[in-house]
């Protein structure tokens, strides 16, 4: 346990490979161990998926057709106690947890400041047990009905996911959600960012924003705060501490047009990233047209990337997030990780040799 204040890191030092995880039944914590993985985002519930299937993946996620619900309760330090547990049990880290906001914070609307009370809460709780990092994203509607499936479409017949904002660009606001201007949205996540912040330095835990993906300015009447590398910029400004950071994610820059690498040495040489999604996409058109693919195979110099962590002096999280659909793989795409992993690991390898080496 660190003292407050003090920043936690849980994980060994370096790169660490992770994955996000749904449950903590003993199928799939053996599953990521055996792959590779290091490091994991645990639940904030005991979710050990007993006698049921694995959550389906879909290539699209689901529309969203409504505001965000309510805060979910305080977590409480005796359930992650045992969640943590479980998972070092299978000699994996628990070094992250997604952080939930209410449609009340990221909407402004009345109780906003008892949900973040509850937020601030969570974040002590977290600190108690030697979690690292709490990921987020604050946006009150997500542009998420741009995506489309390309079946087929990818190497060897693989599934891909586009995105095309022709898609959305002519859809009306939702009378459930309304209208959020860009500067009402930064104000929101500013009295975010003020109240919250501070609870995470004292408590040594750092806050990692991901930013709004797809990554356009404005969908159906609701601004996206953080959705290009200006965004990504204010942030870490707004509120200027080592537990305010960004959860980079190389496929959104590539998305942008921006070179994710250059990104990771302004913002890594800053201490200002807290975790990574590590993808590829096919950029058609920055921000309008892309295509999500397999690591090797997009517009993203990830040899470069991984050399960037390097040089930066990264000490985090990598994971490899989304993953193209292959034939025959399980409804939660274990071939998939597999594989994504197993290129991350190879990556990370090189870049440390490359390191060593001086080249």
């Amino acid at each position: 346990m660190t003292a407050m204040g003090e920043r936690t890191v849980t994980g060994p030092p370096g790169i660490r490979i992770g994955k996000g995880l749904g449950d903590v039944s003993e199928e799939t914590l053996g599953f990521f161990k055996q792959i590779g993985v290091e490091s994991v985002w645990m639940p904030s519930r005991l979710n050990e998926r007993r006698g049921t299937a694995p959550t389906v993946r879909p290539l699209v996620p689901p529309t969203q057709r409504k505001p965000r619900g309510d805060q979910p309760p305080a977590w409480h330090r005796e359930e992650l106690e045992l969640i943590r547990a479980r998972v070092d049990a299978f000699g994996l880290v628990a070094e992250a947890m997604d952080l939930p906001l209410s449609g009340r914070i990221v909407m402004g609307l009345l109780g906003a400041e008892e949900d973040l009370e509850t937020v601030c809460a969570c974040v002590t709780a977290a600190a108690s047990v030697g979690i690292g990092v709490l990921t987020y994203n604050f946006t009150a509607l997500r542009a998420s009905e741009g995506y489309g499936a390309r079946r087929g479409e990818g190497r060897g017949g693989a599934d891909l996911r586009d995105f095309d904002v022709s898609r959305i660009a002519d859809l009306p606001p939702l009378e459930t959600v309304g209208e959020h201007s860009e500067a009402a949205m930064w104000e929101r996540l500013t009295v975010f960012l003020e109240r919250v912040v501070p609870v995470a330095e004292e408590a040594g835990v750092r806050l990692a924003m991901h930013p709004n993906d797809p990554p356009v300015p404005m969908f159906r009447g609701v601004a996206q705060p953080v959705s290009d590398l200006e965004g990504m910029r204010r942030l870490v400004a707004t509120v200027d501490s080592p537990s305010n950071t960004l959860f980079l994610d190389t496929g959104v820059l590539t998305e942008l047009g921006e070179n994710a690498a250059k990104a990771i040495r302004y913002f890594g040489s800053r201490d200002r990233i807290g975790i990574v999604h590590f993808r590829n996409v096919r950029t058609e058109a920055p921000r309008e047209r892309y295509v999500e693919t397999f690591l090797d195979d997009g517009d993203c110099d990830t040899a470069d990337c991984m050399r960037a962590f390097h040089e930066v002096g990264y000490d985090g999280i990598v994971d490899p997030d989304h993953t193209p659909g292959i034939t025959d793989d399980t409804p939660d795409t274990r071939i998939g990780w597999a594989f994504a992993v197993g290129q991350l690991i190879a990556l990370r390898e090189a870049g440390r040799r490359q390191r060593a080496e001086g080249s």
